[in-house]
Formats: structure tokens, C-alpha cells, sequence
């Protein structure tokens, strides 16, 4: 039996003999295929969301309390802060259809706030026209919104991938059996995707191991006062610390107060990837003070870490997986990085699924 390439064209990936081959049949042949992922950021949750609406039996396992990813948003108090995902773009015209309909429906809005950029210490505004989209109330409403109705296993970490006969068994971190499934979609960071998948589908983990993903310190602020800048954000290309700081309370939605979110940049979060959070707070305070030339003392000031939160380099393929095995992976390290990457690969990966199914041998 002829194997099938991980994104989806013809190669060979698991020969004739593989241990874990099996049957391949399409989808409408198989209407009780039942499907794991493994991940409830945006891309798990669309790629969930897309098989559900057509009538396949998902379930989604999240290790964290929350849903949505980077696309989150926390809060204190009558504070909220969108620390991860700040807002996202839409290039690509598949993703027309889901924008329309969120839009009308409240979900999203247009970030209309002023933005701009400093390069060489010189500030000019940021490229216009461009539209800016974030989630209503917070960027973690995305998350809730795609997550409705879906059996969602939420604080339930999946340790291992185990065969169980012609299917796949999930197990948790405590030796819990999470049951078994004909197809498995990892949909996690890549570093937490390769160590699920390379005992059961090495061909598949070598590809997953080409990406990288990067870490960033996110702080978040509130202040008495504004601070005297015009913008609502600002990309600072030139800042041994600071790539980004956002008015959080510039965004549709949010509540008052002068709430605020810088972003560090790569290679200062890799040197202080290990450091206190309260230390990262201070630095990143005195480096957003010299920023925006505010002299105000935080109400309140927290720092988070995203361990991954940069994709780069980035996989070619949008999405992959091995039909043989009933095995796959997503994420914005598939095809594209930032939000729209994460949305398209999860979408990618159900297209893949519903084209080809694993069901077990006769």
C-alpha cells in the first residue's frame, strides 16, 4: 500500500510493512471515526470545530485551565490585559468567510488606535491600511467562541501516544487512560508536539523538529496616568529590550484605566528567560518609562512569560499528516506564523482528515 506525504501529496512515508499501517478510507465511508486533538489554542480549536460541523466525533484535551492559546487575555481585579496575541491581520481570502461572520456578530472588531513605529530613534506612524482585528471583549473571547459545544478536557495533560490495537491510546501525565481514538492531531507548540510523536511516527517528528518556536516576556501595566505619547501602540525596532507596547484600553471592548502591555524582544527574553518575574517587571518598567517618557509609578505591574510564542523558522507545509498512521500536527509553526497562520493550519489539518481517514484493518 502506497503511504501518503505529511502535507497531504504522494510519497511514500510509511511503506507496505510499517507496524502501524493500516487501512485508508474516505471520510463519508466513516462516519463514527473518532478524532483527538490535542490542544485548544486557535488552530486545535478550528481544526476541532471544522470536523465537528461535519458530523465527525472530536474530542479536544487542553492542558491549562483556559482556552485559545496566545489569543488570551487575563485579568485582575477590573483590569484586563490581552498579554499574548495583541490583535491579528487577515491576508488570506479562506479566512473571508469566518471574518464576516464574526464580525457581525460581535466577536471581532477593528483596532483603530494609532500606531506607530521607532527605527534609529526616530518615530514615524505605521504602515496604514492595514486592518488590525482583535476579539471583543479580549483576545481570549476567540478562543471561547470556537470552543463552544466542543467536548473540551480542560487541566489534562497528554503524556504519550501508545498503539492499542488499530487505534491510538492517549495517556495522561499520572498513567490516566484518556481513551482511544482512530486519528490523533497534535496541535501544540512544536517542541511539545515532537515528544508525542517521534516513538509512534518518526518520519512525521522529523519534519515537526525542523520548526522552532522562541520565547517572549509579555509585562502588564497599569498606570495612574497616561503617559505622553500620542500612539496606541508602537513597534520599537531599535530598543535593546522592548519590541512592542500596547494601550490595552485603546482597544474596542475594553474597560478604563491606563492599562498596558509591552512585549520584550527575543534575544532580552532569551538571556532573562529564567529570571524572576519580578525582576523582569522592573527591567522592562525603566525600559517603558525611557520608551514613552512617562515618570508614573505602576498600580500594578506583573510580568508572564510565553515559553513559546515566536515561531521561526516556520514548517512549509500549512499542515501535516501521515493518513496511514491517523496522525497529524498544526500550529503557527506550520506554513505562516501569527494568528492567521495558527487559523489556516488548523484548517489545513481538518481538510486533511475529512479527505482521508485511518480506520482500523479489516
Amino acid at each position: 500500500m502506497a503511504g501518503r506525504s505529511l502535507n497531504g501529496g504522494d510519497a511514500a512515508i510509511a511503506p507496505p510493512n510499517h507496524p502501524h499501517a493500516v487501512r485508508v478510507v474516505d471520510i463519508v465511508e466513516a462516519p463514527d471515526v473518532a478524532v483527538a486533538v490535542i490542544g485548544a489554542g486557535v488552530a486545535g480549536l478550528l481544526c476541532a470545530r471544522t470536523l465537528a460541523d461535519r458530523g465527525v466525533h472530536v474530542t479536544v484535551f487542553e492542558k491549562s485551565r483556559g482556552v485559545g492559546g496566545r489569543c488570551a487575555t487575563r485579568r485582575v481585579d477590573a483590569w484586563a490585559f490581552d498579554h499574548g496575541a495583541q490583535y491579528f491581520t487577515v491576508r488570506d481570502q479562506r479566512l473571508a468567510p469566518f471574518i464576516e461572520s464574526w464580525r457581525q456578530q460581535g466577536l471581532i472588531a477593528l483596532w483603530q488606535g494609532a500606531l506607530a513605529v521607532r527605527e534609529a530613534g526616530q518615530w514615524q506612524p505605521a504602515k496604514s491600511g492595514v486592518h488590525r482585528w482583535v476579539a471583543v471583549p479580549g483576545m481570549s473571547a476567540l478562543g471561547g467562541h470556537l470552543a463552544a459545544d466542543l467536548p473540551v478536557h480542560r487541566n489534562t495533560m497528554v503524556e504519550r501516544i501508545e498503539r492499542a490495537g488499530h487505534r491510538w491510546r492517549l495517556m495522561g501525565c499520572v498513567g490516566d487512560d484518556l481513551g482511544s481514538f482512530d486519528v490523533v492531531l497534535t496541535c501544540v507548540p512544536s517542541p511539545q508536539a515532537l515528544p508525542l510523536l517521534a516513538p509512534v511516527a518518526p518520519a512525521l517528528a522529523q519534519v515537526v523538529a525542523t520548526a522552532q518556536m522562541h520565547p517572549t516576556w509579555a509585562t502588564m501595566l497599569v498606570l495612574a496616568e497616561r503617559p505622553p505619547v500620542a500612539w496606541d501602540g508602537a513597534f520599537l525596532n531599535d530598543d535593546a529590550t522592548l519590541s512592542w507596547i500596547s494601550r490595552n484600553a485603546s482597544k474596542p471592548g475594553r474597560g478604563p484605566g491606563e492599562t498596558w502591555v509591552p512585549h520584550a524582544t527575543r534575544e532580552w527574553t532569551i538571556r532573562h528567560l529564567e529570571d524572576s518575574a519580578d525582576s523582569v517587571s522592573d527591567a522592562m518598567m525603566t525600559a517603558y518609562h525611557a520608551a514613552t517618557g512617562s515618570t508614573s509609578v505602576p498600580v500594578h505591574a506583573v510580568s508572564h512569560r510565553w515559553r513559546y510564542a515566536q515561531p521561526d523558522p516556520v514548517v512549509a507545509a500549512p499542515a501535516l499528516y501521515d493518513a496511514e498512521l491517523g496522525l497529524g500536527a498544526a500550529g503557527d509553526w506550520c506554513g505562516g506564523a501569527r494568528v492567521e497562520g495558527a487559523l489556516l493550519s488548523g484548517i489545513a489539518l481538518a481538510e486533511r482528515v475529512l479527505t482521508r481517514a485511518t480506520l482500523a484493518s479489516a
